[in-house]
């Protein structure tokens, strides 16, 4: 039944693309984040429903009277340069065919980001793109907290199979990043009783990050917490809510989960911690010694790379965003692959300058700081994980050019300089003054 019911929804939703080419970013939003097909128990779960909505989202957007243009920035040239960059890498990968599939699937990310910047550019739009990533991952964390509460901790909470997020850590970190956005939501609701909905997911997730067991999870659980904290306008009520929902999550959990965590003090001696080490190390000497390219996606985890610095070592994946496109891609991978990350960043703060003490702008500044939470959530999270190429990150780097970029229109003083930096010049371009003489 959930098959015939998923297929029905994605035809319509296809149908519904065709007319209004939005439609099918939501859609492509709402399966790259939630993966609603492994949810299924028949023949749905192996049919191509991503690549058939990618597909349809972006022949409708073409043939539209949508915007086609892309704002000049630097989150744009750096979108666009890497992925020249990792496609260029990937002729140097040491296992073709073991890159070029995740390859793939990278590039139908960056794809979604570059095809959000376009077409999010109304304040509803933005909207409901946050709604749609926050639904997505409110599955799991409700679905996840409630499990926790109802075993008392006794399992492991996990995310969906054959997923990025499908490894307790990941989905961790993926909870932590969408708690913030959902704030945002809850902040600018009117019907009280969504908040409350809302508010409710935010704690049911944090309970469902407990659940994960993950040792990862929880130092980013503390560092968004501190983060928030500093930034947040009710710094008396901010930590009592968040006691309220921490303690007793914390306080459910078996001795199990105490044992794990206690190996946190002795990460010297933890094999865990010692495969990361190793996985680093590998990253750094491959790229340092094939300079500027790196070993193509996932190549230092084939035993051709590790072995050849670790003889006889198990192989390990990186673990860390950053260690991940040094291996990945090289130098030069990473110096893009950052100047995406603060460049996000640079927007969100220019946002927040920009409407800070604008009433009508409440909005803007409270999303735009709410994406700084989420994104320092992955930065952090992610230090320790494989998660280099989420597609929620890419998705707040896309929405944050969106962002900027309305709020540069909406303001009347930055209005004809925006619009004159998007603009290509040339020398036969008439200035203001000519122009308003007539010549």
């Amino acid at each position: 039944m959930r098959d015939i019911f998923l297929v029905v929804l994605i035809g319509a939703g296809l149908l519904a693309t065709f007319r209004f080419p939005f439609v099918g970013v939501l859609m492509w939003t709402w399966f790259t984040c939630m993966d609603p097909h492994q949810e299924a128990f028949g023949f749905a779960k192996t049919l191509q429903f991503n690549e058939a909505i990618a597909a349809v989202t972006i022949l409708s957007w073409l043939v539209s009277k949508e915007r086609k243009t892309l704002p000049f920035g630097v989150p744009v040239a750096a979108l666009i340069l890497f992925l020249i960059w990792m496609t260029v890498n990937g002729f140097f990968a040491v296992d073709p065919d073991w890159s070029w599939p995740l390859w793939d699937r990278v590039w139908r990310i960056i794809a979604l980001g570059l095809l959000i910047i376009p077409m999010a550019t109304t304040k509803i739009r933005m909207h409901s793109l946050v709604w749609m990533v926050v639904l997505s991952l409110f599955y799991y964390g409700i679905k996840g907290g409630l499990f926790t509460i109802v075993t008392g901790g006794g399992g492991h909470v996990l995310g969906p199979l054959d997923s990025i997020i499908g490894d307790n850590n990941h989905l961790a970190v993926a909870l932590l990043m969408v708690v913030p956005l959902a704030n945002y939501l809850r902040l600018h609701s009117a019907n009280r009783y969504i908040s409350y909905g809302l508010l409710a997911g935010m704690a049911l997730s944090v309970v469902a990050v407990v659940g994960t067991y993950s040792r990862g999870g929880l130092v980013t659980l503390a560092g968004l917490a501190a983060f928030a904290w500093l930034r947040t306008r009710g710094r008396l009520v901010y930590p009592i809510v968040a006691a309220i929902i921490i303690v007793p999550a914390l306080w459910i959990m078996p001795q199990s989960y105490d044992d794990r965590l206690s190996t946190i003090k002795h990460a010297d001696t933890d094999e865990s911690f010692a495969g990361r080490m190793q996985a680093w190390q590998v990253a750094w000497d491959y790229a340092t010694d094939h300079f500027p390219f790196g070993d193509g996606f996932a190549g230092a985890e084939r035993p051709q790379v590790f072995n050849r610095y670790l003889p006889n070592a198990d192989t390990h994946a990186a673990h860390s965003i950053y260690f991940e496109v040094l291996g990945d891609q090289g130098f030069m991978g990473l110096a893009i692959y950052l100047a995406i990350i603060v460049s996000a960043f640079a927007n969100c703060a220019q946002t927040k300058k920009l409407t800070r003490g604008r009433s009508e702008f409440v909005w803007a500044y409270d999303l735009a700081n709410m994406m700084q939470l989420s994104l320092f959530a992955f930065c952090l999270g992610g230090s320790a994980l494989s998660l280099a190429y989420y597609d929620v990150f890419f998705i707040l780097v896309s929405l944050s050019v969106t962002l900027r970029a309305f709020v540069l229109l909406q303001i009347p003083e930055t209005q004809r300089s925006f619009r004159r930096s998007t603009q290509p010049r040339s020398k036969f371009a008439r200035t203001d003054k000519q122009l308003a003489a007539g010549r």
